[in-house]
């Protein structure tokens, strides 16, 4: 009798060591799991962070031409509005602007086709009371125009263009006199950098890009 019962009680301490045995495991194998889990949570958003920080930029190859003998607009006024031009465009954070000086439509569509990113924006500027041979009453008044050609890279194609008119003052509204192609002709400065900021925008507007305005410009 007393060998039965100690056979039965041994037999009730192994099994009880084999489920104690079975449970650790199990939660061991749990808890290995989940940390692997936790892994791939951590790794995530630092790949998307990655690639949102990678904005790709618009790159604008800016010339003007400057080669008509007859035009009566200044010299000055050409490297002016470029420059202008430029610093207006690169105001907009994703827009790279470089200048590529004296161009005319034929030089930028050339251009256009060695490019594969680039954008080439060619610049007019055209004083059109003179250009039109109008009899202007009110001497001291005239109108600037700055004329834009936006040109597609690769293909050369021309996909859009446009102008701005500015009134300009020869005599009056703080303008300078500087050397001009022909004599009487001078510029308000204040003219002159509008015409360019308002030619800029509208370059921008046609890639559906503005400058922010709440800060300093």
């Amino acid at each position: 009798m007393k060998t039965r019962l100690a056979l039965i009680v041994g037999v009730l301490l192994v099994s009880t060591g084999l489920v104690l045995a079975q449970s650790g495991r199990k939660s061991t194998g749990s808890s290995s799991s989940t940390g692997t889990a936790t892994t791939p949570s951590v790794s995530g958003p630092k790949t998307s962070e990655k690639k949102s920080s990678a904005t790709p930029k618009l790159q604008l190859l800016v010339g003007i031409d400057r080669n008509d003998p007859f035009t009566p607009v200044p010299l000055y006024v050409f490297d002016t509005v470029l420059d202008k031009v430029i610093r207006r465009l690169g105001e907009a954070e994703i827009v790279f602007a470089t200048s590529g000086a004296s161009m005319n439509r034929g030089d930028g569509v050339r251009a256009a086709k060695k490019e594969t990113a680039r954008w080439v924006i060619v610049l007019e500027i055209k004083d059109i009371y003179a250009d039109a041979g109008k009899q202007v009453k009110n001497t001291d008044q005239d109108e600037l125009v700055v004329e834009f050609t936006a040109i597609e890279p690769d293909s050369g194609k021309i996909k859009r263009s446009g102008k701005t008119h500015q009134l300009i003052y020869p005599n009056g509204r703080s303008s300078i006199a500087l050397p001009t192609k022909k004599a009487g002709a001078v510029y308000s400065e204040y003219s002159i950098n509008q015409a360019a900021t308002e030619a800029a925008d509208k370059i921008l507007a046609g890639f559906d890009i503005t400058v922010r305005t709440d800060g300093p410009q």
